[in-house]
Formats: structure tokens, C-alpha cells, sequence
């Protein structure tokens, strides 16, 4: 079973209404009209992206730490535990740190032994066949692209693995 990376921008309002009854998480990001969900989702690659943000296989400092893995929780298990949010301030700033964060930059902070030592998510850094960092390059700049946009329109993200 694989573990992909969701992000889904939400009002403030709308993050309110899911503090004030977590028990709508599901109704969120699992909509019966699934067109309604406008969230991307970054495939495998979100632990990578952490990681190389990070530079910890699971914490770090804000705002980088906050990008993929960081945030509050909020509801009950989504698939491999609750769903996180981020406020519109901290997506704001995680975005602006992300502003200097250029795809060839994460491609410099890649080192393959590193990754695997750190037994990141889903462990295909040291095969020389696959193109590892094209593959987190790519879905980093998709989800670079969707907090800047988040926060021009100043709006709260909820993230969850499933």
C-alpha cells in the first residue's frame, strides 16, 4: 500500500468550522462530489520534499518543517493518522520560505546515502536506474506552486497521508 502526500487549501472560515467539529475532516477531503476537492496530492515524494526541507526525517524547524509534515492536527485518523492544518499565517510563511527554495536549490541538498540512511519514505535513493531527484523536483515544484497560490489568496492548508 502506498503513502501519498494531500494538501488541500481551505478558507480561514472554513478551517474555523473544522476546529470548532473535527468530526467533518472526512466530509472535506473525502467529498461526495470529488470534482469539489481541489487538492493535489505529491504522490510518494512528500517525505523526500520534508526531508530535503528539513534536513530531519521527521520534524525540524518552521517554517520548512511546517510545509509538509508540520501543522496541528485535527480529526481522527485520515488513513496514516489525523489530517494536519496550517493557518493562513503559517502557510504565508512557510510560502515565503519556500520563495527561496528554487527546484535547482532542493536539487543541491540531494544526497542519496542521506536519504536512505534516514530510511525516507519509500526508500528508492540509492537505485542508480531511477532518477530520484527528477522524480522529488517535480512534485516539489507543484507543491511549492500550491502554497504560494494558498497564500496570495490567504487561505489555511489541511495535509494528510493516505
Amino acid at each position: 500500500m502506498s503513502m501519498i502526500g494531500n494538501f488541500l487549501q481551505l478558507s480561514s472560515a472554513q478551517l474555523e468550522s473544522l476546529i470548532a467539529d473535527p468530526s467533518n475532516v472526512d466530509a472535506v477531503i473525502y467529498p461526495e462530489d470529488e470534482e469539489s476537492n481541489d487538492g493535489i496530492d505529491i504522490d510518494k515524494a512528500w517525505h523526500g520534499i520534508h526531508f530535503l526541507l528539513s534536513g530531519d526525517a521527521w520534524g525540524g524547524e518552521p517554517p520548512l518543517a511546517n510545509v509538509v509534515l508540520g501543522g496541528t492536527e485535527v480529526g481522527d485518523d485520515v488513513g496514516y493518522g489525523p489530517a494536519r492544518y496550517l493557518t493562513a499565517d503559517e502557510v504565508r510563511a512557510a510560502a515565503n520560505a519556500l520563495q527561496d527554495i528554487t527546484p535547482d536549490v532542493l536539487r543541491s541538498r540531494y544526497v542519496a546515502t542521506a536519504l536512505s540512511e534516514n530510511e525516507i519514505y519509500p526508500e528508492i535513493w540509492d537505485d542508480p536506474d531511477d532518477d530520484a531527484i527528477e522524480y522529488l523536483v517535480t512534485w516539489y515544484q507543484i507543491l511549492r506552486d500550491y502554497y504560494i497560490d494558498a497564500a496570495a489568496k490567504k487561505n489555511a492548508m489541511l495535509k494528510f497521508l493516505n
